[in-house]
């Protein structure tokens, strides 16, 4: 990484000469980038910004799904020291726009054609009342199942892409005493499983009533305890008594060969990466059976806020320098996430990443937001989800119908009719 930012250094110094000599303009940014690859990924922005004239001061704080870094920006913002730039995503930049903390960056998106460029669910995504209110750093694929190829090869098998062949792996697996799924009772990866296997069993259209449109009679739909049940049962595979775990410790089992599989979106890969492993040597990734054809996605954004720092020329070079081309590919090659540009050249991303990117693209693919990770839900909508499923799996004596009605009554917009 220091080698990096030499060169990056470097090739500032000569495109824009003279440029040493001014002052690097610093900004603030809060986030929660801390584990190894996240952290190298926030590095790599930081020595792009750092090229260019700008001083990233690091604010980042620790925690799984970015739940500790919200209330810190929340806490800092009532203090009146809210940062420069801060990493919001999904329905939480609506909220942060609407009571007017967010910098519109209308003026730096018509610079470079955003809306040309960005894929639609992106632009829509950092659209809000005619503003645009984010630079958009990555698109992550939450349906992804990562598999240890060693222990594949053990078993002879290939990786599961239907049901079937998930449950034979599963007692070939056991058979050989390899635990052959990777979990966390950590409620946001419950939660994270959960979507990936309800949109499995439910499909996108049903998906969306509940998780979008949020119908809550929805819930009572038989897909739906059929979802709760397969999620009983991965649970149930590896044996262990309820644990939450860092979703970098399940990560770092699979790697191991202490687990045979991994459902996480695909920020887990640009964890293996950083660790040394190799994708398609190592480690393989596919889609969750049954959702092929669809993405999952959860999208990383960072909001310039308006703080009375009067730093809002420096703000829009941040988002300037995070929508460029060499950037995205620098960043989303770290990050384990895919560029936002629907023009991108892709080639030199891995082979997990380029599906994920080529499938995110087409327009035969079936596109649906994340609820566990704030792209489909507010932040009490979200938790209450996630919690009412650990409830569930951690009390064997709720049936799956009453984990159905207490999710319709989380679910609920006020706006819906029940």
């Amino acid at each position: 990484m220091k080698a990096l930012a030499v060169l990056l250094l470097g090739w500032a110094a000569l495109a824009m000469p003279g440029w040493a000599q001014v002052p690097a303009q610093p900004v603030d940014v809060l986030h929660w980038l801390t584990s190894a690859s996240e952290r190298r990924a926030a590095n790599q922005l930081s020595a792009i910004l750092a090229a260019n004239g700008v001083q990233w001061r690091d604010a980042a704080i620790p925690g799984g799904g970015g739940m500790a870094a919200v209330k810190v920006l929340k806490s800092r913002v009532l203090m009146g020291d809210a940062p420069d730039v801060a990493q919001l995503i999904g329905t939480t930049l609506t909220e942060w726009a609407d009571v007017g903390l967010v910098m519109p960056l209308n003026a730096v998106a018509t610079r470079q054609r955003w809306a040309q460029t960005l894929f639609p669910t992106v632009m829509d995504l950092v659209s809000y009342n005619g503003m645009v209110i984010a630079a958009p750093l990555g698109i992550h694929r939450i349906n992804t199942l990562l598999y240890n190829r060693r222990l594949f090869a053990r078993v002879g098998l290939p990786p599961p892409t239907t049901w079937a062949e998930f449950e034979l792996a599963v007692r070939k697996l056991s058979a050989q005493g390899i635990q052959p799924l990777a979990w966390s009772d950590e409620p946001w990866q419950v939660a994270t499983v959960f979507e990936a296997v309800l949109l499995s069993d439910a499909g996108p259209a049903l998906y969306r009533e509940l998780i979008v449109q949020r119908r809550s009679s929805a819930w009572l739909d038989p897909r739906v305890e059929r979802a709760l049940t397969r999620l009983r049962w991965l649970r149930n595979t590896n044996g262990e008594p309820p644990r939450e775990k860092p979703w970098t410790d399940a990560t770092r089992e699979l790697l191991a060969g202490k687990a045979a599989m991994l459902v996480m979106g695909d920020w887990a890969k640009g964890e293996l990466i950083a660790w040394g492993a190799s994708p398609g040597k190592d480690f393989g990734c596919v889609v969750l059976p049954g959702t092929e054809n669809t993405h999952l996605y959860s999208i990383d954004t960072l909001a310039m806020l308006a703080n009375g720092h009067h730093r809002d020329a420096t703000q829009e070079k941040v988002a300037e320098l995070v929508f460029n081309a060499s950037t995205q590919l620098a960043y989303n090659r770290i990050k384990g996430s895919v560029p936002v540009q629907r023009d991108m050249d892709v080639a030199s991303l891995d082979s997990c990443a380029r599906d994920s990117w080529a499938s995110f693209a087409d327009p035969r693919t079936a596109r649906v937001p994340s609820l566990a990770h704030r792209m489909a839900a507010d932040e009490s909508t979200k938790d209450a989800v996630a919690q009412t499923l650990w409830r569930y799996l951690t009390d064997p004596r709720m049936e799956p119908a009453e984990a159905q009605r207490r999710l319709a009554a989380v679910i609920r917009a006020p706006s819906n009719t029940p």
